[in-house]
């Protein structure tokens, strides 16, 4: 009698668990969105940051994104926040590794607004988000303005951000 109670368990959990119930490692992930950075004297022309870092910015709060402190490059991948419809970043020129000061080298203020669309991948995987990006400024609308920064112009080149194929956002300075 013992092995009946067990039998039926096992049965049951066998007949619900699916294929489906693991997610592949090739399943899309929410996407970053892709930053190209151009020269504001040629704007068709990439240009290169010396030494980038950049700082989410969460409730007065700044934190590192790991993996762009002080690289030199003309195209970034950063996260955008799911929990909220608007990011803000302080991109800093000329970084450096020197903790006491914060945000280190010259910053500039990126703000993001968007839309966030929750799509339903599998039970395995669960949700994604991809977003759509109405609003992009090189400074915070919600603070008084500060000096000219460094980033002269943002420009959205594609509002919708649903892979990393492709640069979504062009900053020129």
């Amino acid at each position: 009698m013992n092995r009946i109670f067990w039998i039926i368990p096992l049965f049951i959990t066998l007949l619900y668990c699916e294929s489906d119930d693991i997610c592949p490692e090739s399943t899309l992930t929410t996407p970053r969105l892709i930053i190209t950075f151009y020269d504001v004297e040629n704007p068709e022309s990439k240009k290169n940051i010396e030494s980038l870092g950049v700082y989410t910015v969460n409730n007065g709060e700044l934190n590192i994104i790991e993996g762009i402190n002080g690289v030199n490059t003309d195209s970034i991948a950063i996260p955008l926040r799911d929990n909220e419809s608007i990011t803000n970043f302080k991109f800093c020129k000329d970084f450096s590794e020197d903790i006491t000061v914060i945000p280190s080298g010259l910053p500039n203020h990126v703000y993001f607004d968007y839309e966030i669309n929750e799509i339903f991948v599998s039970r395995a995987c669960g949700f994604i988000n991809n977003y759509n990006l109405s609003i992009a400024l090189p400074y915070d609308p919600t603070a008084t303005p500060g000096p000219t920064n460094w980033i002269s112009e943002i420009i959205i080149i594609n509002d919708s951000i649903t892979n990393e194929n492709q640069s979504h956002v062009k900053i020129l300075h």
